[in-house]
């Protein structure tokens, strides 16, 4: 078997040359992963606090839906792979899979850790002075403290090593790349 990042190039040198036109059923594929994807990144996990603007995702956080795409994805293929055989779009999602797959002890190990965390209570002056701050409603001043006690949690040593985030660096990019393909195969923009 063709290593996963050469095999990753020749899919997407293939698709972009037009040596592979996805089917509809292809198509139909990558839509359904995308789709299904976006749901479970806006999905808000429980027990995470938000930032001020919302958007703010822990890292943690990350990890706990990425591990959820990878169990969402495996169903995927337990449908799609017979209707599918020798498919560029099914290699697709097994890669997906498999680069994706040496990130999940990480994400165990940091749910195990985040779940027995507690952090102090922010003060109503606290809250008061955050809120002000920011010029938002109280609770929103709280969740923010919450969301930045948790960050800083999570930049300590013993919970993400600096070297852990150097190694899982090309992981997260390899997944995009993957990402990348399969949503061009969907679309059919392969001018990039």
């Amino acid at each position: 078997m063709t290593k996963a990042p050469d095999r990753l190039r020749e899919i997407a040198r293939s698709l972009n040359r037009r040596r592979w036109q996805p089917t509809p059923a292809e198509v139909e594929l990558g839509s359904t992963f995308f789709h299904r994807v976006e749901e479970l990144e806006e999905e808000p996990q429980p027990g995470f606090p938000r930032g001020a603007d919302h958007g703010g995702r822990l890292h943690t956080e990350n990890l706990v839906v990425l591990a959820r795409i990878v169990t969402m994805a495996r169903e995927l293929l337990s449908v799609w792979k017979d209707r599918l055989p020798g498919s560029p779009m099914v290699e697709l999602v097994e890669q997906y899979v498999s680069g994706a797959e040496p990130l999940l002890p990480h994400a165990e190990r940091l749910v195990t850790a985040w779940s027995g965390v507690t952090f102090p209570e922010p003060t109503a002056d606290e809250i008061a002075y955050e809120a002000k701050r920011l010029n938002v409603p109280s609770e929103e001043g709280e969740s923010n403290l919450r969301y930045w006690k948790a960050v800083r949690w999570e930049e300590e040593a013993e919970h993400h090593p600096e070297s852990l985030w150097d190694e899982l660096s090309p992981l997260w990019g390899y997944l995009v790349a993957v990402r990348s393909t399969m949503m061009a195969a969907v679309t059919g923009d392969t001018d990039y």
